[in-house]
């Protein structure tokens, strides 16, 4: 959070709460109904449930805290820090791409990807107080490859930081510090939380068309959209024109993860409050800097260093508390009408127990469904006798029988 002209983090704190796991909450009439798919952070096993909570699916993954469906309906995860992969329906790898990679990837189309990965290069002149410069910083870039692993561009965050000043305010040089125990705040511009780590990108979105977008360039369809949380801004790269052309969120937000456009143009994002003390999900016009919808809830919604947000297509939002390894799903009127802890504890090494860095719901008719699960519903079972009903012979059935039972 900026502070004084300086960008202030604090250290971890977790928000795992007591209760019952898996589905505390669903108001059926009131939810977009369908599968979440989301991990354990860093975990081994991503799980697709229905609104029930019902495992209806898993893949194997390595280390892994992001997943997505292909249309063909096999899974992208990333290995932090190694690798991205393609996994199929029967959990088999298909396609890799090893090299450095972090946070976030994005399809750009069937055939290319952009994802997150970093470097070390000299201290940018002006960018640290005199004296306070590190050795090396540690950038991140964003790359575009191929199926075939061939780089087909590159956007290295450090060559655009004069722009970020420009556009955001960013002030040169940049101070960092830190939040003590006893509130003191202390510079530490030699360290992880502001030193070499300068920019600390989580996330990268290739912009949809939206009306916003056609009406102005700058969000056209095509540019990218990212997060850098050290410095609590947000922005839009024009990639073509290799410039940041809109950068926000200095003073406002505090170590925000993953904006992403709605359909009508506005930019959704998770505000951490990591050093306020409170989280918040926030929409904005981009054109005027105005906030448009926020919820926030400061007695029972906080999640200082992880999360996740997604606009589903009734106007309600999804929400991946992951510090509280907590999925949850709001209203435009702010009500919580779906409310998902969960139960799975995975202790790996570098696993993060019940955290969840993001989730994405999937509509039960969403194509991408009929190819991830038509394997596995075909799979016989031993026949279920229920009274007055049809044997039910099939995973596929078994899982609509309680799906059904339970509304949906």
């Amino acid at each position: 959070m900026f502070i004084n002209g300086k960008i202030v983090t604090v250290p971890f704190r977790d928000q795992v709460r007591p209760g019952p796991l898996g589905v505390r909450k669903y108001v059926r009439h009131k939810c977009y109904h369908g599968y979440t798919l989301f991990s354990t952070a860093m975990g081994s096993t991503e799980y697709l449930i229905d609104m029930n909570g019902m495992v209806v699916h898993t893949w194997p993954i390595t280390h892994s805290q992001y997943g997505e469906l292909l249309p063909n309906g096999n899974l992208m995860a990333d290995n932090y820090g190694f690798w991205l992969e393609e996994i199929n329906t029967a959990g088999e790898r298909v396609w890799i791409w090893e090299g450095p990679y972090h946070h976030d990837f994005h399809f750009v189309s069937d055939e290319e990807i952009v994802f997150l990965t970093n470097e070390q290069v000299p201290p940018v002149k002006g960018y640290y107080p005199a004296g306070g410069e590190p050795k090396r910083m540690k950038s991140d870039t964003v790359l575009c490859v191929n199926r075939k692993g061939k780089v087909l561009w590159r956007f290295p965050f450090y060559e655009h930081i004069e722009e970020l000043h420009e556009l955001a305010g960013l002030p040169l040089p940049v101070r960092y510090a830190g939040i003590e125990a006893d509130g003191a705040i202390v510079d530490r511009n030699h360290t992880n939380a502001g030193g070499h780590d300068w920019a600390h990108c989580n996330t990268i979105e290739v912009l949809p068309d939206t009306p916003i977008g056609r009406a102005d360039k700058r969000f056209r369809k095509g540019n990218l959209l990212f997060s850098l949380r050290a410095l609590d801004i947000i922005g839009v790269a024009d990639v073509k024109k290799n410039k940041i052309v809109w950068a926000w969120g200095l003073g406002v937000l505090d170590g925000q993860h993953q904006p992403v456009m709605t359909e009508k143009g506005t930019i959704l994002v998770f505000d951490n409050g990591t050093a306020r003390g409170y989280s918040a999900v926030v929409e904005i016009d981009p054109r005027t800097n105005t906030e448009v919808w926020r919820y926030e809830d400061r007695a029972g919604f906080f999640s200082p260093y992880r999360s996740g947000v997604q606009r589903l297509p009734n106007g309600n939002t999804l929400i991946a508390e992951s510090d509280a390894g907590r999925i949850f799903e709001v209203t435009p009127d702010k009500e919580v009408v779906w409310d998902y802890y969960n139960p799975f504890l995975c202790q790996q090494p570098g696993n993060q127990g019940l955290h969840v860095y993001r989730a994405t719901r999937y509509a039960y008719d969403d194509p991408k469904m009929e190819k991830a699960l038509a394997p596995r519903f075909a799979e016989k079972i031993s026949s279920m006798r229920v009274p007055h009903h049809p044997p039910i012979r099939t995973y596929g059935e078994a899982a609509k029988f309680y799906r059904d039972a339970l509304g949906g």
